[in-house]
C-alpha cells in the first residue's frame, strides 16, 4: 500500500514522486537576504555529505565527504560532489565545520579545499584523521585547521554554531546547533543514542530537551536507519557477544573484518581478544591510520599495542585476532587478499572469519563473492545473522521519534539517505507533529526563513569521479566508453590507403577480450571495408572522416552478426 505524501515545501506544486526527476535545472543566484540550506551532496544517496548554509549572503559549509562507486563505474573507487557552486561563492564561506571523521564526511576535504579556501573546524580526533588527507593533497600546513571540542561554540557571525555531543560509531561525533537571526537549525550529522557507549559519553537527554528553548526552526536530519523498527543495541552488547564468539573459536585462526573508522568496535575487539588470551593484529593501512589518530587523540588507553602482520607471524594463529579492512568486498583490501590466499597470513580449514559490519547498499554482490571464496576455503563465517557482532552507528525509528520530541522543530529536512529513506523520514516527522516537511535533492536551494520554507530554485551540482589521478564527471565520455568497452568490447582497425584511396594490403585488427587474434571475422571485416570503399567516389575516399566512419560501420556490422555485440571501434587511418 502506498503512503500518502507528506507535506512538502516545493514551489510550483511539485509532487513527491518527482523529487528526484532529471528535468533540466534552472540555476539561480541565491538571494542575499534570508536563511538557506543548499546541499551539494548526501541527499538521495549514502555518502558525499556536503551541505551549505547561507544567512544574509554569508555562508558556512558542513562536512565534505566521498562516496563509493561500486561496480557501476569501472576503475573508479571514490566519488566526490561537484564543488563548482561552492567555488563560485568561496569568498563568502566563513568556515567548513566537520561533524565527525568518517570518510563520507571528511574524505573529500583534501580534494576540494582549494575550491573553498576557508578555515576548517574539527575536533581533535577528526583533525588527526584530516591530517593524512591534507598531506596527500599537499595542503598540510596550508589549509588552516582549528581544533574545537564537543560543547564548544564557534562565532562565525551571522552564525553561532554549537557543537552538541552525540553518539555515533566514531569518537567526538557532534550535531550542530546553528544559531542565526532568523532562528536555529539543528543539523544532526550521523547519530544514535547509545546508553552504554565504548567511546564517548552516554546521551545527555536533559541537555537535548533544553534545546526546545532555542525555538529550533528546522531539523536537518540523518535518515540512514529510518526503516529500523527495533531498538538498536549498545556497543557494549556487541563487545560482550564478541567475547563469546571468540571463545567458540578457541584453538583456531580468527579474523574480524569491520569498518576501519569504528574506533568503538576496535576497542570491543581488543577487549574480547584479551578476555580470550589473544593479541590483536591490524591488517590494512586505513586501520593503522585510525589507530594512529585514535592514540594521538587519547583513545585506546589501557589496550595493548596492536601487532603488525610481521610481528603476528611469530605467534601461533590461535593466539591472535587479525582485524582486516575489506568488510564490503573492496578488491584491494586485506580481507580480499586473504580470501585468495595472498599475503603473509593464510586461512586454513575451520578458521573463523567474523563480519562485524553491515552491508552498504550496492555492495551486496561484492560481499557475497568474498564470502563464497572464504567458504570455498573451508572457513567458518560469523555474520550478524549468527550473533550480535555489529550494531549500527545510526539511530532507528524509536530514537528518531525521541529526538523530535526533545527538539520539536517547526521544519524537518530529511538528508543522509536514499530516496526511500527520505520519504520514510518525512512520514515519521509528520507523525511527530512537525508542521512542515521539506523533501529536497542535491542542488536545491531551500529557503528556511523568513517566509515559509520553500525550494526556490537550484544551483549547479553533480558527481565527480576520482579516476586515478584525475577528477572527471561521472557522465563523462571517458567513463561511458569504458563501460561500453567492458560490456561490448573494442576493436582497433588499422587501414592503409594509397594515393588513389584504395586499401593497400590487408587491414589489421585487434579485438582484445572480444575475439582471438586468428578469428575469421577479421578477414570478413577486411573484405567488407574494401568493398565499401570501392563503392565510394574518389572525393569521398579523400575525406578522412568519411573513410573512418565507413570503416567503423563495417567493423560493427561484422561483430554484430558474428558476436551479437556493438563494440567501441577505433580506426587508425594511414595514407601513403
Amino acid at each position: 500500500m502506498s503512503k500518502s505524501p507528506p507535506a512538502t515545501c516545493f514551489s510550483a506544486n511539485r509532487e513527491r514522486s518527482k523529487i528526484m526527476e532529471t528535468e533540466a535545472p534552472q540555476y539561480i543566484d541565491v538571494p542575499k537576504q534570508g536563511l538557506f540550506f543548499v546541499p551539494l551532496g548526501g541527499v538521495g544517496e549514502i555518502g558525499m555529505n556536503f551541505g551549505l548554509y547561507a544567512c544574509d549572503d554569508k555562508w558556512i559549509a558542513v562536512d565534505c565527504g566521498v562516496g563509493f562507486a561500486g561496480d557501476r563505474l569501472p576503475g573508479v573507487d571514490m566519488l566526490i560532489p561537484d564543488a563548482s557552486f561552492a567555488a563560485s561563492i568561496a569568498p563568502k564561506i566563513k568556515a567548513l565545520i566537520i561533524t565527525h571523521a568518517h570518510e563520507d564526511h571528511i574524505g573529500a576535504v583534501g580534494l576540494l579545499w582549494r575550491d573553498l579556501k576557508c578555515p576548517i573546524y574539527a575536533t581533535p580526533f577528526a583533525a588527526e584523521m584530516l591530517e593524512t588527507r591534507l598531506d596527500e593533497a599537499g595542503l598540510l600546513g596550508r589549509a588552516p585547521v582549528e581544533i574545537v571540542n564537543e560543547g564548544d561554540y564557534i562565532d562565525l557571525k551571522p552564525f553561532e554554531v554549537e557543537l552538541v555531543p552525540i553518539n555515533h560509531s566514531i569518537p567526538e561525533a557532534t550535531s550542530l546547533l546553528i544559531k542565526t537571526p532568523y532562528g536555529s537549525v539543528f543539523h544532526t550529522g550521523d547519530w544514535r543514542f547509545d546508553e552504554d557507549p565504548i567511546v564517548g559519553k552516554a546521551p545527555d537527554y536533559k541537555a537535548l530537551k533544553e534545546l526546545k528553548k532555542e525555538h529550533v526552526l528546522a531539523l536537518v536530519g540523518d535518515s540512514t536507519n529510518v526503516f529500523v523498527e527495533e531498538d538498536v543495541p549498545a556497543e557494549a552488547e556487541v563487545r560482550d557477544s564478541l567475547v563469546d564468539v571468540f571463545a567458540k573459536a578457541k584453538g583456531r585462526g580468527l579474523v574480524v573484518t569491520c569498518f576501519a573508522s569504528n574506533v568503538g568496535r576496535l576497542e570491543s575487539i581488543a577487549y574480547a581478544a584479551a578476555k580470550n588470551g589473544r593479541e590483536v593484529c591490524l591488517m590494512g593501512r586505513s586501520l593503522w591510520r585510525v589507530e594512529g589518530a585514535g592514540r594521538a587523540a587519547g583513545y585506546f588507553r589501557g589496550i595493548n599495542v596492536f601487532l603488525t602482520d610481521e610481528e603476528a607471524s611469530t605467534y601461533h594463529p590461535s593466539e591472535v585476532v587479525y582485524v582486516c579492512t575489506g568488510c564490503q568486498g573492496e578488491p584491494r583490501s586485506a580481507m580480499n587478499n586473504l580470501s585468495y590466499g595472498v599475503g603473509s597470513v593464510r586461512l586454513n580449514k575451520d578458521d573463523v572469519v567474523v563480519f562485524s559490519s553491515r552491508v552498504i547498499p550496492g555492495n551486496e554482490q561484492a560481499i557475497a563473492n568474498l564470502q563464497n571464496r572464504l567458504l570455498a576455503r573451508g572457513v567458518q563465517l560469523v555474520t550478524t545473522k549468527d550473533a550480535l557482532v555489529h550494531v549500527s552507528g545510526h539511530s532507528g525509528k524509536k530514537d528518531m521519534k525521541k529526538l523530535y520530541s526533545f527538539i520539536q522543530p517547526e521544519i524537518a529536512v530529511p538528508v543522509h539517505g536514499e530516496t526511500a529513506h527520505l520519504f520514510e523520514h518525512a512520514d515519521l516527522a509528520k507523525e511527530c507533529g512537525v508542521k512542515q516537511v521539506c523533501l529536497i535533492k542535491d542542488g536545491d536551494v531551500l529557503r528556511l526563513a523568513p517566509e515559509p520554507a520553500e525550494v526556490i530554485g537550484e544551483v549547479k551540482t553533480g558527481v565527480m569521479a576520482i579516476d586515478g589521478k584525475k577528477i572527471i564527471p561521472v557522465n563523462s565520455g571517458v567513463l561511458r566508453q569504458r563501460r561500453r568497452m567492458i560490456e561490448d568490447g573494442s576493436v582497433v582497425a588499422t587501414v592503409v590507403l594509397d594515393k588513389s584511396g584504395t586499401v593497400s594490403g590487408q587491414a589489421q585488427f585487434s579485438a582484445v577480450g572480444l575475439m582471438e587474434q586468428d578469428s575469421p571475422e577479421f578477414a570478413q571485416m577486411d573484405a567488407a571495408i574494401k568493398a565499401a570503399l570501392e563503392k565510394m567516389p574518389p572525393e569521398a575516399r579523400a575525406d578522412d572522416k568519411t573513410v573512418i566512419d565507413t570503416v567503423k560501420s563495417c567493423v560493427r556490422k561484422v561483430v554484430m552478426e558474428s558476436c551479437g555485440r556493438r563494440p567501441m571501434v577505433d580506426v587508425h587511418l594511414v595514407r601513403v
